[in-house]
C-alpha cells in the first residue's frame, strides 16, 4: 500500500458512571500507539485520539488474529464502508480486558461503545491487510 496515507480517529464518550482512567485504558488497550486525550463537555466527557499510518492499526490486526474473527471483522469493516473510510464499533468492555469485540452503536451495550473511523483512498486494501490470514 505504498503512497496510500491512513488516518485513525478514535472516540469513546464517558459516561457519569464511568471512570474516565478505565475507558482511556480500555481504548489503550486496542491502540497502544495512539495518542489519547479526554475532552470534557459540561457534564460529559469524550477519550480522543489521532493518528496517521497502519502501525496505529498493528495491535487492533493482533487482537484479531489471536480472536480467530478475521473473517467475521472482514465481513462488518466491508459493509462498513462509507465513500474512502470505514467506521466500526468495538465493545468497551471486551476493550478493557484486552479483546476486540464489535458491535453496533447502542444496541448490545448499557455503555456506548468506542467508535473508530479509518480513512485511505485505498480503503479496501487496508481491510484486506487488516484482516489477512
Amino acid at each position: 500500500m505504498a503512497g496510500s496515507s491512513v488516518s485513525i480517529r478514535v472516540e469513546a464518550e464517558i459516561y457519569p458512571t464511568e471512570s474516565s482512567e478505565k475507558v482511556v485504558e480500555a481504548v489503550r488497550k486496542i491502540f497502544p500507539r495512539l495518542g489519547l486525550q479526554v475532552r470534557w463537555l459540561n457534564d460529559s466527557a469524550v477519550v480522543e485520539g489521532w493518528g496517521e499510518g497502519l502501525e496505529i492499526l498493528e495491535n487492533l490486526k493482533k487482537l484479531l488474529k489471536e480472536r480467530r474473527i478475521r473473517a467475521a471483522a472482514r465481513n462488518i469493516l466491508k459493509s462498513s464502508i462509507e465513500g474512502d473510510q470505514v467506521i466500526f464499533y468495538l465493545n468497551k468492555q471486551a476493550a478493557y480486558a484486552g479483546k476486540a469485540s464489535f458491535t453496533e452503536p447502542f444496541v448490545e451495550s448499557p455503555l456506548p461503545p468506542i467508535k473508530v473511523t479509518v480513512k485511505s483512498n485505498e480503503i479496501d486494501k487496508v481491510i484486506e491487510w487488516l484482516t489477512k490470514y
